[in-house]
């Protein structure tokens, strides 16, 4: 019975997420303690669909805790078990903000091919009265961030007390680096499944 129970533990715990949970079901562990209807929080379990929105088919469904983690592994799980059942891999994904993860978003294009038709799950802006990424501005013509005070952020420049004279010598500069950057910018829409 023990060794029943750690297995239904581990596939309930293990598969979802790292973290243990603050509140646990006395009695069903494997349940989830959710918010996610915005109201008072109880504990659920999360059904996920795989679906042909082209034919109005289910092709696949897979019952996890209700936790992020758990529905972008279910995603991958479905999409993974569709085609080796039925050799059918989904062109693009229409999904919510829970799985525009960057290493989602990342499986989904470079390793699957699939175009996703996801909001991105964006953390850059800050609620805790420190900036956001926003606030920076970036001059590429001096491949340089200001800040939102108007103070330049660069590197190398650092000045440093000489040996002899004790005296503060800045270092000779070094000839600037041009990092390439590359910033991906997806806009997407509310998709409507029809």
């Amino acid at each position: 019975m023990r060794e029943y129970l750690a297995t239904l533990d581990d596939a309930a715990f293990g598969a979802a997420s790292e973290v243990t949970p603050k509140f646990i079901s006395p009695s069903d562990p494997a349940a989830q303690w959710t918010g996610a209807h915005k109201g008072h929080a109880f504990f659920a379990y999360a059904t996920n669909y795989l679906i042909d929105t082209d034919h109005g088919v289910i092709l696949d469904v897979e019952a996890t805790r209700a936790i992020r983690q758990a529905e972008v592994g279910a995603a991958r799980t479905m999409i993974d078990r569709t085609e080796d059942r039925f050799a059918l891999k989904p062109e693009y994904l229409a999904a919510d903000s829970a799985y525009g993860s960057a290493a989602n978003l990342a499986w989904l294009v470079k390793e699957r091919e699939i175009a996703p038709h996801i909001p991105v799950f964006d953390k850059s802006n800050r609620t805790d009265g420190t900036f956001s990424r926003a606030d920076f501005m970036f001059d590429p013509d001096a491949n340089e961030y200001t800040c939102p005070g108007g103070k330049r952020l660069v590197q190398f420049r650092r000045s440093y007390k000489t040996p002899r004279t004790g005296r503060h010598a800045a270092l000779p500069r070094q000839p600037a680096r041009r990092q390439s950057l590359r910033v991906e910018v997806a806009v997407l829409s509310e998709y409507a499944l029809s």
